[in-house]
């Protein structure tokens, strides 16, 4: 869409075209920052934010392609998503939080989550277009918490590549999400330099208690579908906040006089390498050979913090230099260096940590527990996105073991569920008629046989039979992660992220297959399928499973969210 007024309707926007326009304005403002032309930069991102497309593209991110509305304002008419894009504008004002009671999973108790309305929303998804792409020009190469293009298995490689050495070595592992609720908002916007209008918003929202928002459910934020609705911009001013640490790090070691371990020299280069620092939002991991220099490191920390009003969150941090051989966990992983028997070295074992697992089987079993009644097809479409989901997370480590007892563990209660809701036949009958033997299934690409496999059957509305079924958490395989080069970028156009997507990416087999089949590109809108948009991808089936359809990949395509909306009122249409 241009900049100019248009009487184009909501159903008429051509998406991928906006899309493609609005990350071309965004790669220049990265160029922009990395060339230091901030005269172009400001510019830019004035052009940007008063954008009409842009401004249709943040109220599409909050109306649409966004599945969860916490604060029960809903838009679904296209005129009132036209008349709202209208309305939007970034003016330094701030409406207040609304705060709601969410339900706790597992739990009987609830939380309090802070949601910003609506139009602040939209308002903080149009700031974070401008904003996003000058602040990836100069992040820190070992950031790695909600960015594009990176995720929590790059931080677990990278402390992976960092113990492999053979070397025991020494631990920090702090949180510090709680003191987001008292960050020095001066110090912050002191941080920005960038158009006055733009700082102003910031200020307001900040002074709104966007922060405190941020710290109190940053939490729920990390899952395998990316961030929630309602946290639009408040985990990349986290990020911008703790900008600058590794550098600090770096900078204060190689300037201490003691030599990073006996082996080494004195030189600069070999004093900064020696210290590894990963961070994920507001969670970092300090590792180090030497004791003695890590805990300089640590009082370092603290000094950088304090000057933004942050200090170390002492209930969920370890607040120890840890020996590596003891172990600690780290984004839901367990990690630990292991000595190997052979020779006098060790190794570095990594699987999903016990609480993970624990919280895992509760999910399960709550969803068994309140589920007696429903049909074995309505389980398994309850069970298998949550198991795979985990599994999918967990399976870049070594995970086989666990995945194994898990899988024994979910099954005992699938069978509970299975027996006890019919007590009048045998149980042959019964298992025969959830667990068919002599059947086999293909997934993951290959194929299973097996007896005690939960097979669910449901008509459709045209009268056919929909089958599904409900895999083990042991058929999903180990794979290796591959971590992200350190400055690489989406927003840098390179042909790495052509090539990682597909390759490298901890996306599922089905969907890499279907990236491969369609050459990267959504078959409806004939436009690619880029990191920036992989939140929204879908899974679409090409003659709908209404219509008789099968879950096959000759009938499955890959496509851009607002692409299956538009496919699938079609379809309708059609059918009726």
């Amino acid at each position: 869409m241009s900049n100019k007024s248009s009487t184009v309707t909501w159903n008429e926007i051509d998406w991928a075209k906006t899309q493609k326009n609005i990350r071309q304005i965004q790669y220049r403002i990265y160029k922009a920052r990395l060339n230091g032309n901030f005269k172009k930069l400001h510019w830019l991102q004035n052009f940007l934010i008063n954008n009409s497309g842009a401004k249709m593209l943040a109220i599409h991110q909050v109306t649409t392609l966004n599945k969860e509305n916490k604060d029960k304002q809903i838009i679904t008419k296209p005129e009132k998503k036209i008349e709202l894009a209208k309305q939007l504008s970034i003016d330094g004002c701030s409406q207040p939080i609304r705060k709601v009671w969410i339900p706790k999973p597992i739990k009987e108790e609830r939380k309090q989550a802070q949601i910003p309305i609506i139009r602040d929303r939209a308002k903080q998804a149009l700031v974070k277009l401008a904003l996003e792409p000058e602040w990836e020009a100069v992040f820190e190469p070992n950031s790695y918490g909600f960015r594009p293009g990176r995720s929590a298995l790059d931080a677990i490689e990278g402390i992976f590549l960092s113990l492999h050495y053979g070397k025991p070595k020494w631990i920090y592992n702090a949180d510090i999400r709680k003191c987001f609720e008292t960050i020095n908002h001066k110090a912050l916007l002191e941080k920005f330099n960038t158009i006055p209008i733009l700082k102003r918003q910031i200020a307001a929202w900040l002074k709104a208690g966007i922060m405190e928002e941020y710290a109190n459910t940053k939490k729920d934020l990390i899952t395998t579908t990316g961030i929630k609705q309602g946290h639009m911009l408040s985990p990349l001013l986290a990020n911008i906040a703790l900008h600058g640490l590794e550098i600090e790090l770096k900078n204060f070691v190689s300037n201490l006089a003691i030599k990073p371990h006996s082996d080494s020299n004195r030189g600069t280069a070999a004093k900064r390498k020696a210290l590894t620092i990963i961070r994920y939002a507001d969670d970092f991991v300090l590792i180090h050979q030497n004791k003695e220099i890590l805990e300089l490191c640590i009082y370092e920390v603290k000094k950088w913090l304090n000057e933004l009003g942050l200090e170390i969150n002492e209930q969920q941090s370890v607040l120890k230099v840890k020996d590596g051989r003891c172990g600690f966990e780290f984004l839901g992983f367990h990690i630990i260096q292991v000595k190997k028997k052979t020779v006098d070295r060790y190794k570095v074992k990594i699987y999903p940590s016990r609480k993970s697992q624990q919280k895992l089987l509760l999910k399960v079993r709550d969803i068994i527990q309140h589920h007696k009644a429903v049909s074995a097809y309505q389980l398994i479409m309850m069970l298998r996105p949550i198991i795979i989901g985990w599994a999918n997370y967990f399976k870049y480590c070594e995970c086989q073991t666990i995945f194994t007892k898990l899988s024994h563990l979910i099954f005992e209660k699938i069978r509970a569920w299975v027996f006890r809701r019919d007590t009048r036949r045998g149980r042959i009958e019964v298992k025969e008629k959830y667990f068919p033997s002599g059947k086999s299934y293909n997934f993951d690409g290959k194929q299973h046989f097996d007896n005690w496999i939960l097979v669910g059957k449901e008509k459709d509305r045209g009268g056919n039979y929909l089958e599904n079924f409900l895999p083990h958490l042991s058929w999903v395989s180990s794979k290796k992660h591959v971590k992200v080069l350190n400055n690489q970028t989406p927003f840098n156009k390179d042909l790495y992220w052509a090539i990682r997507s597909v390759k490298y990416s901890p996306y599922s087999r089905r969907v890499q297959t279907l990236l491969i089949k369609q050459k990267q590109l959504c078959p409806i809108c004939n436009q690619a399928l880029t990191f920036f948009d992989s939140n929204s991808w879908e899974l679409d089936h090409i003659k709908p499973k209404s219509q008789g359809g099968k879950d096959e990949y000759n009938n499955l395509q890959l496509v851009h969210k607002e692409c299956h909306i538009e496919k699938t009122r079609i379809d309708k249409l059609d059918y009726k």
